[in-house]
């Protein structure tokens, strides 16, 4: 039996984490809003120019959609997608998604709005603004071509992320002017004249969605796929009865079991397997033999036959 090591805990403040979260999800340009991180980021990693909050643009045309919700399963994220690629009128064959972290929200101070999803609540809740969001972008694309050509912008057509300006021909594609895009003044989003729901030709059809291919051939990194430099899991066994805690635990049987590195309590109730794998942990956690003290306490009152704690 090994004595009990108790883990040094880290103090690291909420907004610390949130701004820092922020930080390493990257940024954009917001509806007169400068988002305040990750845009010289951005820039120097090649990405996408951002045209506001809600759309940014590669140089090969691909249209990165921003989503504030989650994807459930209900296709809340190619439904958001679709209302956006509509109003902006861009390719949907150039179309990506890109998530929004409730981190990266609250840094810009909630730029992006509520995200909360559940059912069909996601769109309902947010058609307007992100349509809005999608226009406020056509828009700016569509001047930033009528300065680049001197023409009236009311002269200009456009369909499918190609700019046409009919009297001198001239045309141009969403990747190469939406750097000049990006440093207009965006227009009000209140003042923005939605299209009328009879001439969508993205919104509201039955397209392909845009989460399925990745999940079925493994390429889709969940929360459990993250790996960096150096890092290390923990799985975790707690007591089984309420009010129970750790008396003592026998290690030796995991001692050398592949990847293991440390046995560790934690807090008065539960004991951790730390290993260089997920899976190490939880195996060596199975085979890890705990003991624990008598509880103390009463028993958790019973409400309509359920017990709460």
């Amino acid at each position: 039996m090994k004595n009990m090591v108790f883990a040094k805990s880290t103090k690291l403040s909420r907004r610390k984490f949130i701004v820092g979260s922020a930080a390493m999800a990257g940024g954009g340009l917001a509806l007169g809003l400068n988002v305040p991180f990750g845009v010289d980021a951005v820039q120097a990693q090649g990405a996408a120019t951002e045209v506001n909050i809600w759309v940014a643009i590669k140089p090969d045309d691909t249209c990165v959609i921003r989503i504030a919700r989650s994807e459930m399963g209900q296709g809340t994220l190619t439904g958001i997608a679709q209302l956006v690629a509509e109003e902006l009128e861009c390719d949907w064959n150039k179309v990506a998604t890109e998530g929004i972290t409730p981190g990266r929200n609250l840094a810009s101070k909630r730029a992006w709005g509520e995200m909360g999803t559940g059912g069909s609540r996601g769109i309902r809740t947010s058609e307007d603004y992100v349509r809005r969001g999608g226009a406020a972008a056509r828009l700016m694309l569509l001047q930033a071509a009528a300065d680049q050509w001197n023409v009236p912008v009311g002269e200009l057509i456009v369909s499918d992320g190609v700019i046409t300006h009919g009297a001198s021909k001239l045309s141009i594609r969403y990747g190469e002017v939406a750097a000049a895009a990006a440093k207009l003044t965006p227009p009000d989003p209140k003042t923005i004249k939605l299209k009328d729901p009879k001439d969508w030709k993205i919104a509201g059809k039955p397209l392909k969605r845009l989460d399925t291919a990745d999940k079925l051939d493994g390429s889709k990194v969940f929360a459990i796929d993250l790996k960096l430099p150096g890092m290390l899991n923990a799985a975790i066994k707690d007591c089984p009865v309420f009010g129970g805690k750790l008396k003592s635990y026998d290690e030796s049987k995991i001692v050398g079991m592949p990847g293991v590195k440390k046995v560790v309590r934690v807090q008065d109730t539960a004991v951790a397997v730390v290993a260089d794998t997920w899976w190490q942990a939880k195996k060596a956690r199975r085979s890890l033999r705990c003991s624990r003290k008598a509880s103390t306490q009463p028993p958790p009152m019973a409400i309509g036959g359920t017990a709460t704690r």
